[in-house]
């Protein structure tokens, strides 16, 4: 169970339903809505002259095209260059999907350690799918030291997350709970009071 829940969740299946942001009117949104209805040429020719232009948004939405060979041939190189492009104005779910991708070595070579930079800085900025991906990292030691209280930490962030993925939360959960066995009571204690200062932002 642990080897499939480290791979279960690809970036694109958690990135396609938070990509837009907030809505402004214009060519983005015609190009976010022919994606949804999985019309990849009419997402491509909106998109693409944004992208040219330096909009972070659809730089992220040409990355997940080419990651998934949506409209174009799948390459993940060129995938890897819009999502840095992205990640480079400080998107967060171009952080996450530039951490899987190293994590998996999709467009760049393997480096945990990168990955692990770049999930965290998605988690800090509430990415759910980061979240559950550092804490996974975290129980597993993948580009860091094994460390079952910082995977609780995160794992239990990512089970609670407003987020529309139950498979992520439910996951997650389970996750957590494999974290919890490796610790005692105290240990579960302090870090339930720090997960609760996260959420309370007065109580750090």
């Amino acid at each position: 169970m642990l080897g499939r829940c480290c791979r279960v969740f690809s970036p694109l299946l958690l990135l396609v339903m938070g990509l837009a942001g907030e809505v402004t009117a214009g060519l983005y949104e015609d190009g976010d809505a022919a994606f949804r209805r999985k019309d990849y040429d009419a997402a491509l020719d909106h998109w693409r002259p944004l992208a040219n232009a330096g909009d972070a948004r659809a730089q992220l939405g040409l990355a997940m095209m080419y990651y998934a060979g949506h409209g174009v041939v799948l390459d993940y190189a060129e995938a890897f260059d819009w999502c840095s492009k992205a990640a480079e104005q400080n998107v967060p779910q171009a952080y996450y999907m530039l951490a899987a991708m190293y994590r998996d070595g999709k467009g760049a070579a393997q480096d945990h350690g990168r990955a692990v930079a770049l999930f965290r800085k998605a988690a800090d900025r509430e990415v759910p799918g980061a979240q559950y991906s550092l804490g996974v990292m975290y129980l597993t030691g993948q580009g860091v030291s094994t460390d079952h209280g910082e995977a609780y930490y995160w794992l239990a962030i990512a089970a609670a997350a407003e987020d529309k993925d139950a498979q992520l939360r439910s996951t997650a959960a389970y996750m957590r709970d494999q974290a919890a066995n490796k610790l005692d009571g105290e240990q579960i204690a302090q870090l339930n009071k720090r997960i609760a200062a996260r959420r309370r932002p007065d109580m750090r």
